[in-house]
């Protein structure tokens, strides 16, 4: 990762890989270090309501599908 504060990766069609490092703030100065963090929290809440959403659409789609029956006759 080097000496870099946020490094993201992407590929399209796959996940997002985020690596963020708050230890390397220390040579920042307060106002800025208090911007990103704050960033940080931001995108946590962010990633919270993404996990949550995904958790709802799993419930969603381990409930049993109403199945519709139909009268066959047979000879």
């Amino acid at each position: 990762m080097g000496d870099r504060i946020l490094e993201v990766e992407h590929t399209p069609g796959e996940e997002w890989v985020v690596r963020f490092k708050p230890a390397g703030l220390n040579w920042l100065p307060d106002e800025t270090r208090k911007h990103l963090l704050g960033a940080r929290k931001e995108f946590l809440l962010a990633l919270r309501s993404a996990v949550d959403q995904a958790i709802k659409h799993a419930d969603e789609g381990e409930k049993p599908k109403a199945t519709r029956r139909t009268k066959i006759k047979v000879e």
